[in-house]
């Protein structure tokens, strides 16, 4: 009886992750707003963004996959790193801009939905080849994670504050990043053994701890890693198909 629950249990985790993030997203966003607590706000999306790197694997090792959870993780996806970000930058530095502030909010958030509304064609049927090496364009969570670099540098101290135009430009490239097809590297052809899903949780919990020590700290590290593995890969990749072809 006990095998049964815990089985029963197991096949709801990946879902309840997905949730948990979502919740986080959305906390986020009341945070921004209510407390105008932007460190806090980048904590817990930071820790959502995790919860999303670590759901779709558990779900595919427990063998619990399903369409509901594919669409779940969709739908958390457009509002995590999609919605919350694009409304936080939007209230933090582009309402001044009215119309053109506005407009590169909306820029982003079609930007991010296009994005997901590819992968998730791409991922059912559709007609390119599909590495699990690579993402085709920016994920959408290192779009969010890398929107809110000016904002993050900013509150460091390691720049001037910007003008807003700066940022509504910045924020349009990034959705520029996520709608390409320049190929980013992916994590799913990193692979855990079933037994390992406690001790991969428990790393996810260290790596949340030191997130709430110091998240801005830990971000900036996140995103110049994130950087240097997209050039390190974009070269390869290059020199790859340059040898492949000669």
């Amino acid at each position: 009886m006990q095998t049964m629950n815990s089985r029963y249990l197991l096949r709801y985790l990946p879902n309840a992750i997905t949730l948990a993030a979502m919740c986080l997203g959305l906390t986020a966003l009341r945070l921004s707003y209510i407390r105008e607590d932007l460190k806090l706000s980048l904590l817990l999306l930071l820790i959502a963004a995790i919860c999303d790197g670590i759901d779709g694997k558990i779900a595919r090792k427990l063998n619990v996959q399903s369409p509901v959870g594919a669409q779940l993780d969709s739908l958390a996806d457009f509002l995590n790193f999609c919605v919350t970000p694009a409304l936080i930058i939007y209230e933090w530095h582009l309402k001044d801009l009215y119309f053109f502030g506005w407009a590169a909010t909306l820029i982003f958030l079609t930007g991010g939905a296009y994005r997901l509304a590819r992968f998730n064609v791409m991922h059912t049927g559709g007609a390119e080849n599909i590495s699990s090496h690579f993402f085709v364009g920016v994920p959408t969570p290192a779009g969010a994670l890398l929107s809110f670099l000016p904002m993050v540098l900013m509150l460091e101290g390691y720049i001037q504050d910007q003008s807003a135009i700066f940022t509504a430009c910045y924020m349009s490239c990034v959705a520029g990043l996520m709608v390409s097809y320049i190929k980013t590297p992916s994590t799913k052809f990193i692979h855990f053994k079933r037994d390992k899903i406690i001790l991969i949780l428990a790393v996810i919990a260290i790596l949340a701890l030191l997130i709430f020590i110091a998240p801005l700290t830990m971000y900036l590290i996140t995103i110049i890693s994130y950087i240097a593995v997209i050039a390190i890969f974009y070269v390869y990749d290059d020199v790859y198909h340059k040898n492949k072809r000669s």
